[in-house]
């Protein structure tokens, strides 16, 4: 089991989103491939759950490595 650490690294301000630099969630997976990446792509809708129970926001598109960071806590 890995756990990872999702950070946003990029603010965004749309209509009905903000996300601001800094909000992050952490997700617990069996892979130890970043959860970001296009291969591991299935952890997208984990990580945009994790957004909503936590912050009450979808990230939408932007739960990718162009506006989040990961990193592996063990």
């Amino acid at each position: 089991m890995a756990l990872w650490k999702i950070t946003v690294k990029r603010k965004v301000n749309k209509v009905g989103l903000r996300l601001d630099e800094g909000m992050f969630v952490e997700l617990s997976t069996p892979c130890v491939t970043n959860p970001l990446s296009t291969n591991s792509s299935k952890h997208i809708p984990q990580i945009r759950q994790l957004f909503e129970s936590k912050y009450g926001i979808d990230p939408e598109q932007y739960a990718n490595t162009g506006y989040m960071e990961s990193e592996k806590l063990s």
